[in-house]
C-alpha cells in the first residue's frame, strides 16, 4: 500500500517537474521581423525596426523574461510579395522562430501571412491596414488599428468641422492596401450622408497625376481623399496644389510619414490623417518611448516606430504569460492579451485578433502633424 503511494506521488510529481520543465523559457528566444528596408517604402519598414529594436533591448536588459533572451533575426521583404513569402519561408524553417512580427505592406501580408498560418507560426502585423488580414487565420494579429477603426472617426470629424457634402478620391488601383482604403472611405462617406461625386485611379510607379487631379477638381467637392503609398503621396499633394486645389485633403495611412512633410513641404499643409498615435500623447508608456528613442536614435519616433515597439512588447507578454516559446502556446496567450499598457495606450485584441485602442486624427501644420480639433 505504501509502496503503491510511494510510486504515484514519485509518478505525479515527475509529471509535475516534466511539465514545468517543458513550458520553462529557453535561454534564448529566436524571434523574427519582416520589413521593407529598402526602395521607397522603407519609410515605413525603417522605424518599424527601429522601434522593435529599441524594445527587444530594453525587454533583454530587463527581467521580464527572467534570464532568457530574445534574439532578433530582421530580414528585408523589399515589399515584394514573393521575396516576403521567401523570407517567411526562411525565418520559420531554418531559423524556427517562435513568432513574427510584419510584414510592412498589407500586400505582401496577403501573400506571406499563409505560409505562417498554415506551419501554426504567430504573425503580429505592425502596419497591416488592410480589410481581411486577421481573417485569414487564427494565427495572425496586428497592433496597426484597421482601416475601418480609423477613417471613420476621422471623417466625421472633418465633416463637422467643414460642413462637407461632397467628396473625391484618387486611390492607386494595383495595390491591396489602396484599394482596400479606398472602399473604407467610400462606405464611410455614404454611412457619413457625404456625396461621392468622383473616384479616379492610378498605377503603382506613375509619376504624373495631373489629369485625374483636375478632373476631381472640376466637380467642385468639398474635400479630397487619397490614397497612396509613400512613393506617390509626396507628387500627388505636391501636383495637387499646382493644380489649383486649395479644399481640405484627408490622406489614408499612407500619408502618416514624417517623409512626406519633409519632402512634400507647403504642399502637405493642411493635409489631415488619422493616426494610431500622436507623438505627444501624454500615456506614460508613449512618454517613456518618445525619451528612449530620442537618446538611442536622436531622432523623434513616428507612429510606425510606436507600432513596432509596441508590437515587440505585445510579443514578450504573450511569451512571458505562456512561460514558454512554443509558437502555439504564444498564440493562446496572445489572444488573451487585454488592457495592456503600450506605447500605444491600453490594449486589447478583439475577437478577431484586432487592435482595440483609440485613434487620434491630425492635421499638418507648420510642418508638423497636430491634434486635429
Amino acid at each position: 500500500m505504501r509502496r503503491s503511494l510511494f510510486l504515484a506521488l514519485m509518478t505525479l510529481t515527475g509529471a509535475t517537474l516534466g511539465s514545468f520543465a517543458t513550458a520553462a523559457l529557453p535561454p534564448t528566444i529566436k524571434l523574427g521581423a519582416v520589413e521593407s528596408l529598402t526602395g521607397d517604402n522603407a519609410s515605413y519598414g525603417i522605424p518599424i525596426r527601429k522601434g522593435i529594436e529599441l524594445a527587444v533591448a530594453e525587454i533583454n536588459a530587463s527581467t521580464m523574461l527572467g534570464k532568457s533572451k530574445i534574439v532578433l533575426t530582421v530580414m528585408d521583404d523589399k515589399a515584394d510579395k514573393q521575396e516576403g513569402i521567401s523570407v517567411f519561408t526562411k525565418l520559420i524553417n531554418e531559423e524556427k522562430v517562435c513568432a513574427i512580427i510584419g510584414p510592412t505592406l498589407s500586400s505582401t501580408a496577403f501573400a506571406a501571412d499563409p505560409i505562417a498560418q498554415k506551419a501554426g507560426v504567430p504573425i503580429l502585423g505592425t502596419s497591416t491596414t488592410a480589410l481581411g488580414i486577421t481573417a485569414m487565420g487564427d494565427y495572425i494579429f496586428r497592433d496597426s488599428l484597421p482601416q475601418a477603426s480609423v477613417i471613420p472617426g476621422t471623417l466625421s470629424k472633418v465633416i463637422a468641422k467643414h460642413g462637407v457634402k461632397t467628396a473625391s478620391m484618387l486611390f492607386e488601383s494595383t495595390n491591396e492596401y489602396s484599394k482596400s482604403e479606398a472602399d473604407v472611405f467610400k462606405t464611410s462617406l455614404q454611412k457619413l450622408g457625404v456625396n461621392l461625386v468622383a473616384s479616379e485611379s492610378y498605377s503603382k510607379g506613375d509619376s504624373d497625376f495631373r489629369t485625374q487631379l483636375r478632373k476631381l477638381n472640376a466637380r467642385k467637392p468639398d474635400i479630397l481623399v487619397f490614397c497612396s503609398l509613400i512613393g506617390e503621396a509626396i507628387p500627388v499633394l505636391q501636383q495637387a496644389r499646382e493644380v489649383g486645389i486649395k479644399q481640405p485633403i484627408v490622406g489614408g495611412n499612407g500619408f502618416n510619414n514624417p517623409n512626406v512633410l519633409k519632402n512634400a513641404a507647403e504642399a502637405a499643409e493642411g493635409l489631415i490623417v488619422g493616426s494610431s498615435w500622436f507623438i505627444e500623447s501624454t500615456v506614460p508608456k508613449s512618454k517613456q518611448f518618445v525619451a528612449a528613442f530620442n537618446k538611442h536614435y536622436g531622432s523623434d519616433p513616428d507612429q510606425f516606430a510606436a507600432q513596432g515597439y509596441a508590437g515587440a512588447y505585445i510579443i514578450a507578454t504573450a511569451i512571458k504569460n505562456a512561460g514558454s516559446a512554443e509558437r502555439a502556446a504564444i498564440r493562446n496567450e496572445l489572444a488573451k492579451i487585454k488592457n495592456l499598457d503600450t506605447a500605444l495606450g491600453t490594449f486589447s485584441f478583439d475577437a478577431n485578433r484586432d487592435p482595440l485602442h483609440d485613434s487620434v486624427p491630425l492635421i499638418v501644420q507648420k510642418g508638423k502633424y497636430t491634434l486635429f480639433r
